[in-house]
């Protein structure tokens, strides 16, 4: 028997089956704006690549802010067919019944539960995840640390202000906010006919005076005001994909930064496209 750890991102399901100490990944092919139907067939594919192997415990984890019943996804700007689609619902539709165990937990807090248990961080860590969307999740000692039951909050929505000749808009239609500057879909558009598998190659090369790169910046220099972690993470496909320019944009979030941060703070990268389906069923396992 294995757990199943199902990670419902903004292009592509990703999955992965664990069995004692061992990891097996897999992923759908991928999809744009997809309604229930289109998602559920992508579950269903990615978890066909796995081979025939049965599930003791499943972990789901997806984009967006949870209902007051915690039973569905009350609003997902991503993936907007998941707003009120109950959980049950979603896991029959997909695995053809609903599994007796079965968590739920956010994308971003499963792909750092997984670099956690990778990397033994130690201290306050704050890991961003940057893919279609941009979340954020805080850990002390490895436990994530949250602002009520409803998550520590939506980094991607927070307001960079005008950083261009002209406004941003995002998908949500807020104004400047980070998710316009930084995410797959704005580096799509910054990147116009870049082909996919091309495309984190050029987000290594972008410039620190270029808009996305500033954004970011500035929302990192809030999360040390706010969190003061020794550690920040940067995960998710986009995240990933700025390894190349780790010195650079370290130092270039060093030079002004307020002097209330950890001194001895460092910048990490996230190492594998499926840190939040690992997650996910290393959470269904607790």
């Amino acid at each position: 028997m294995g757990t199943l750890g199902i990670d419902i991102g903004g292009s592509s399901v990703k999955v992965c089956l664990v069995r004692g100490e061992a990891c097996t990944n897999a992923r759908s092919r991928g999809y744009m704006n997809p309604t229930r139907k289109v998602l559920s067939g992508a579950i269903k594919e990615a978890i066909a690549l796995l081979g025939d192997i049965p599930v003791s415990k499943v972990g789901l984890c997806l984009p967006g802010r949870r209902s007051d019943d915690g039973e569905s996804i009350e609003v997902s700007v991503n993936l907007a067919c998941l707003n009120g689609w109950a959980f049950d619902e979603l896991l029959a539709s997909s695995l053809g019944y609903v599994p007796k165990n079965y968590s739920v937990v956010s994308d971003v807090q499963a792909a750092g539960e997984d670099f956690m248990c990778a990397h033994k961080c130690s201290g306050r860590t704050a890991v961003i995840a940057i893919g279609t969307g941009v979340g954020l999740a805080v850990f002390d000692n490895g436990v994530a640390i949250g602002i009520g039951e409803r998550g520590i909050g939506h980094l991607g929505m927070m307001d960079m202000g005008r950083l261009g000749e002209c406004d941003l808009v995002a998908p949500d239609g807020s104004k400047n906010t980070l998710e316009s500057y930084i995410g797959t879909r704005a580096m799509e558009l910054r990147f116009a006919g870049v082909e996919p598998r091309d495309l984190p190659a050029s987000i290594g090369t972008l410039s620190m005076n270029e808009p996305s790169i500033q954004a970011l910046i500035r929302a990192i220099r809030i999360v040390h005001a706010i969190y003061v972690p020794g550690q920040i993470v940067l995960m998710g496909g986009v995240g990933i994909a700025m390894n190349p320019m780790s010195a650079e944009l370290e130092s270039t979030i060093r030079d002004g930064l307020t002097s209330l941060a950890n001194p001895g703070w460092r910048l990490m990268f996230g190492d594998s496209a499926y840190h939040a389906a690992c997650g996910a069923a290393r959470f269904a396992q607790l």
